[in-house]
């Protein structure tokens, strides 16, 4: 999809090489077309895993979430007026004045599995009516400064197959290569 993207300039005539991607590959189209507001800040942000995982208990029953992370805040988009009158670090400057005022609250969130429901491919949404649990909430109390930041970047590695009993990852082969992907990554960042 990028390499069609980078060589489909305004100068190129149609179909353009993204036009025929698309046109080739309906769950890209899909994504391409879905609705993606801005929010007015992280803290008023939904957060969806895209990937169903295992949660195991005590006697090895397997049921199958995805996460989905909810601020108590609620969920709040700009129009796209709005959006224009705002400055590129506009998300960054608006949690900086949140955070000031206390902290950021999230419900952590599990979409359960249904029979039927698949769990291999990210792109098969589950019906909103599947049964939700709440099995928490966070809070965001501080930020780092950008130099903090960048010292944790170089060191992190943002690993998408949980590494704890009771959790594990569903056979969706999107997982390990992007957790391929992160190590690469990872070791490149610390080299840099």
């Amino acid at each position: 999809m990028l390499r069609a993207l980078a060589t489909s300039g305004p100068d190129v005539p149609s179909p353009k090489p993204i036009e025929r991607f698309l046109g080739s590959n309906p769950k890209a189209l899909v994504h391409v077309q879905w609705p993606k507001p801005a929010p007015l800040s992280y803290g008023t942000e939904q957060y969806w895993g895209v990937n169903a995982f295992k949660l195991i208990d005590a006697s090895g029953k397997e049921t199958f979430i995805r996460y989905h992370i909810v601020p108590t805040a609620g969920v709040i988009t700009l129009d796209t007026a709005t959006l224009a009158a705002q400055t590129n670090s506009y998300l960054r400057d608006e949690l900086t004045a949140r955070i000031s005022k206390g902290p950021i609250g999230f419900k952590i969130l599990a979409q359960v599995a249904i029979d039927g429901d698949v769990t291999d491919d990210a792109t098969i949404h589950w019906a909103e009516s599947n049964p939700v649990i709440e099995l928490g909430t966070i809070e965001v109390d501080s930020l780092k400064t950008e130099e903090e930041a960048l010292a944790i970047q170089k060191t992190t590695i943002f690993d998408p197959v949980p590494r704890i009993p009771g959790v594990a990852p569903s056979d969706d082969p999107l997982l390990e290569m992007r957790a391929a992907i992160y190590l690469i990554s990872g070791k490149q960042r610390r080299a840099a």
